[in-house]
């Protein structure tokens, strides 16, 4: 009987998960949140100031700004709360520079100087993307579908580590790949994996196209019949979104 009630309890814990990699992982929460573009500097306090992956004081270092720096920037957003170091109020925005395509960001409370008033068509909504795969062919798919994205002006998808949404591969039977998203208030669970035994166009074309559609579903769009990367019969003539997408996502982020 116990024999039996362990047998249910391990197949009820697999079915809740997804074998990612090897690995079995559970979707993870992303924050629906929005980025402000605009290029401004400022000069970071007299002491070592932290560089982050994310706007979060949980998110990686990956460097530190030497007192007295002046630092340019091109965007702002909100994170983690942090006193402001001059006045000690709580400030919870956080600016961001990019080097490479990769978005670097720095709590405000540490940064004499603001943005200027922000132009409301440049909001981007801002999500945090792993890529698990160490596929060359697969993980070049994700980064030129990150790139596709990016373009539409609409959202803004960045490369960190141990992101709460996650690209990757996996070995199952049935569709060439899934993508899919779950929303709880800003709370955002979601990923997408492509199904690397069964993909038999591994040319780069086809495979770019396929990680902007399943990418395309993580930000909440469906299937479509027209002409768009979310209709299956487009996706080995088209490789990124079209203004049908576009569209679509203005639509959905009241963009």
């Amino acid at each position: 009987m116990l024999e039996r009630i362990l047998g249910k309890l391990l197949l009820l814990t697999i079915t809740l998960v997804t074998l990612v990699n090897g690995y079995f992982v559970t979707p993870t929460n992303a924050q629906d949140q929005s980025e402000y573009r605009v290029d401004f500097s400022g000069v970071s306090a007299p002491i070592p100031v932290n560089i982050r992956t994310g706007p979060t004081t949980s998110a990686a270092i990956i460097d530190r700004l030497q007192p007295n720096t002046r630092v340019q920037f091109s965007g702002w957003t909100r994170g983690t709360s942090l006193n402001d170091y001059w006045t000690s109020s709580p400030d919870n925005r956080w600016f961001f520079y990019e080097n490479n395509g990769v978005k670097y960001y720095v709590a405000s409370a540490f940064i004499n100087g603001n943005p200027p008033a922000t132009d409301q068509n440049n909001v981007l909504v801002s999500y945090q993307v792993t890529i698990t795969t160490n596929i060359p062919a697969l993980k070049q798919a994700y980064e030129n579908a990150i790139r596709n994205w990016n373009n539409t002006g609409i959202v803004s998808l960045t490369p960190t580590k141990n992101a709460p949404i996650t690209l990757g591969e996996g070995y199952a039977r049935g569709y060439d790949g899934f993508g899919w998203w779950q929303s709880n208030g800003s709370r955002v669970t979601g990923g997408t994996v492509i199904q690397w035994n069964r993909v038999s166009n591994r040319n780069a074309a086809y495979l770019e196209a396929l990680a902007t559609h399943e990418i395309g579903h993580v930000l909440r769009l469906n299937h479509r019949s027209d002409y768009s990367i979310m209709n299956n019969s487009w996706l080995t003539r088209i490789t990124a979104p079209t203004q049908n997408d576009i569209n679509e996502l203005r639509n959905i982020f009241s963009r």
